[in-house]
């Protein structure tokens, strides 16, 4: 086995570049500029409100861990990492080939796959969330309404979310009165209809709430700094909270409590752990707000129904990871075009289990119509599309309201390619399950040094199904990468790679491949 180094506490890393080398890895949120270009820097300290790992890996078969965060550099000659812990340790190791075999190292060593993964479901059938529909007003007519119309419109029932404000206050995790007379019946409903049922909840309690009240009484909230017997108060992007202290056992105890009851008395089936991004516990006067977020991901672990959208060192546990999410645009890290290059990053650092963010973007609400003022209906079809052969597919916004019965039918029709697909995407989740590898793979994964570090427009689903969707607004036709072997596309068309191709790819197509033959050595 090749020996693992590392350098002193606190000690900056210098690495020499090999010839032709990339690296891969850090925060997901980057996948647009990864493989990194020279010039590039980034610290993770800030995670971009996604998934980050204290990695780095390259095409040259290297690695460098740590436990901690740290700056990172890659120039034209050598990439330099900073600690930013006086007392961290940075790993590194060489002579594992390529991107999978440095994966393969470091994932074993350091995260080694736990076997279990997320509720199935999530991978079978497309997923629904209440936000864009409800926003902070969810109703149980609401969600009933929702449900029953996903089916009347023949799309496959699946998970459904109910997102913030289903509660009284955030901490006091009882639905509220008004706008859920009867949970258990609602549940229940749904439950027939074929759905299963997640609500949405953070790590934050309402100050000045009774809850809050009996908490800090417990010393179960993050305490103030200047006052130990006060809670501290720091604001997220819903206003002021206090906090559940969740290195505090107690603290975890409790909250678990609340959720196995909603389990117990309603019939819930799982979570969406929202929040707990550093950034919000770094205002809340936490000085090592990374192990708050890792506290965070730990307590999904108890329910295979889950979500996460920011996570910390949580590489081959069994939680559903969404992409951060995007705005109702095309272009740039909050845009249509970033979906696949951050999946891919969400690929190599250790998050199988992936999610791109709700379909048209979930920074979008109030549209209309086709006709509404900022909708693209192009851009929802295609996002649709680009989410249908992911491992998951999440829709928000309700399509029967924003689109034409053209453009519906569409994306319909997506859903229902995912559907057809669940079962082998299921099968490779199971897989990746035991063996740490990714469901969702960059070319480079599979066909190392031949090229196709750059390709992060396209993506594999295992090693034999190759996806290739339009990210181009107005593009009716694109340029597909063909590795070597022969590939059969979804039109029946039959590609021998390696090559070039161009294929048309009209509004109602998705472009796959499927590896009908390996090419002969």
């Amino acid at each position: 086995m090749t020996a693992v180094r590392e350098t002193a506490p606190g000690t900056p890393l210098t690495l020499p570049l090999l010839d032709g080398e990339r690296w891969w890895g850090g925060a997901s949120a980057e996948g647009r500029s990864m493989p990194y270009p020279a010039g590039y820097s980034f610290d993770l300290r800030d995670l971009l409100g996604n998934q980050g790992m204290p990695l780095l890996l390259s095409n040259r078969g290297r690695w460098v861990h740590s436990t901690d965060t740290f700056s990172f550099t890659v120039g034209t000659e050598e990439l330099t990492v900073t600690p930013h812990s006086a007392t961290a340790v940075l790993e590194y190791a060489s002579e594992f080939g390529d991107l999978r075999g440095a994966y393969r190292d470091v994932l074993a060593r350091h995260y080694p796959a736990s076997g279990t993964m997320p509720e199935p479901l999530l991978f079978t059938a497309p997923q629904y969330n209440l936000w864009i529909e409800t926003v902070f007003e969810p109703t149980q007519e609401k969600v009933l309404a929702y449900a029953e119309r996903v089916l009347a419109e023949g799309f496959a029932p699946g998970v459904i979310m109910i997102d913030d404000q289903w509660s009284n206050d955030y901490g006091n995790w009882t639905f509220h009165p008004g706008r859920f007379p009867d949970p258990a019946a609602m549940v229940a409903r749904l439950h027939e209809l074929g759905f299963k049922v997640m609500l949405w909840l953070v790590p934050y309690v309402t100050p000045d709430s009774p809850t809050a009240r009996t908490l800090n009484d417990a010393d179960l909230l993050v305490a103030d700094p200047e006052a130990r017997y006060r809670a501290a108060v720091g604001h997220w992007w819903n206003g002021w909270s206090s906090a559940l202290d969740l290195l505090n056992p107690e603290a975890v105890t409790w909250l678990q409590d609340q959720l196995t009851r909603l389990q117990s008395d309603f019939g819930i089936d799982g979570f969406k752990f929202d929040g707990g991004d550093a950034e919000w516990w770094r205002r809340m006067g936490i000085a090592d707000p990374e192990a708050y977020v890792l506290a965070w991901n730990r307590i999904g672990l108890a329910w295979p129904l889950n979500e996460y959208r920011e996570a910390w060192r949580t590489a081959g546990l069994p939680l559903a990871q969404r992409q951060q999410d995007k705005y109702h645009q095309w272009e740039d890290r909050f845009g249509i075009e970033s979906l696949i290059p951050n999946a891919l990053a969400q690929a190599v650092t250790g998050h199988a289990f992936t999610c791109p963010d709700m379909i048209g973007g979930g920074e979008f609400r109030f549209v209309p119509s086709d006709d509404g003022d900022g909708f693209d209906a192009e851009l929802f079809v295609r996002y649709a599309q680009i989410a249908a052969l992911f491992p998951m597919m999440q829709f928000s916004a309700a399509p029967w309201r924003l689109l034409s019965p053209e453009h519906l039918e569409i994306v319909r029709q997506a859903a229902a390619l995912h559907t057809a697909f669940g079962a082998e995407i299921l099968a490779i989740a199971e897989e990746s399950a035991k063996s740490g590898e990714p469901i969702q793979r960059p070319l480079e994964w599979a066909y190392p040094d031949q090229g196709y570090a750059d390709v992060t427009d396209q993506f594999l689903i295992g090693d034999t199904l190759m996806v290739a969707p339009v990210t181009i607004q107005g593009a009716t036709t694109r340029t597909v990468e063909i590795p070597p072997g022969t590939w059969t596309a979804d039109d029946t068309r039959t590609y021998e790679g390696p090559t070039t191709v161009t294929v048309d790819a009209p509004l109602a197509r998705l472009p796959y491949f499927r590896l009908t033959a390996p090419a002969s050595n």
